[in-house]
């Protein structure tokens, strides 16, 4: 007949990792070191080639820069310009007198021929009377109006016309012809200078 021992303590087994698996994890974290230290190495080595050509850059700048200042020669200021300059400014000022001058003068000129223009307009018989020429000069100042008429009588009146105007109110006149033409009208010649000045002007 055989004893059986129920109460027979069990042994307690052991717990944790087992020396191959901490083998294995040593061995992995020594390739980790030589993984991080190679991508080191080769981050340092980039930086340095980096490094190498950024000091050839600036040794070449450096080299570039000695040669410029060795072949500048800084410009010497002609002893001359000042005073062409000066006579220059001098010369462009008269110029500058002389086109106001002219813009003066034109203007009025201008000026004196419109209102003579604009009263012999309005005072012009309509249809039986026709200006062929209207000379004016010196402003508006000298008057000199040729032209035809049907009438004898429409001249005196449009001169008389004319007189009545403020612009040739007062105005004398040197000379007038009248002819009359083979197609019988009236040629007339009004002018404020004499036929001798015209001619000489002319």
């Amino acid at each position: 007949m055989q004893n059986l021992n129920l109460y027979q303590v069990e042994r307690a087994r052991r717990a944790g990792p087992q020396k191959a698996q901490m083998l294995l994890g040593v061995a992995v974290l020594v390739a980790l070191c030589l993984l991080h230290a190679a991508w080191q190495g080769w981050q340092l080595h980039q930086a340095g080639q980096r490094l190498a050509r950024a000091e050839a850059a600036a040794v070449e700048q450096e080299t570039r820069l000695g040669a410029a200042k060795t072949a500048f020669v800084e410009p010497q200021l002609d002893s001359r310009l000042p005073a062409e300059l000066a006579a220059r400014e001098a010369d462009n000022r008269q110029l500058q007198r002389l086109i106001a001058y002219l813009q003066l003068l034109s203007q009025q000129q201008n000026a004196g021929f419109v209102a003579p223009l604009q009263a012999l307009a309005e005072h012009h018989p309509q249809g039986r009377l026709w200006l062929n020429g209207i000379h004016l000069a010196e402003g508006g100042t000298q008057l000199r109006l040729q032209g035809r008429s049907q009438n004898q009588e429409l001249l005196p009146q449009y001169l008389e016309a004319l007189g009545r105007s403020p612009v040739f109110k007062g105005r004398e006149f040197a000379r007038l012809d009248v002819q009359r033409g083979a197609d019988r009208l009236l040629d007339f010649d009004l002018s404020s200078r004499p036929a001798a000045q015209e001619k000489a002007d002319e």
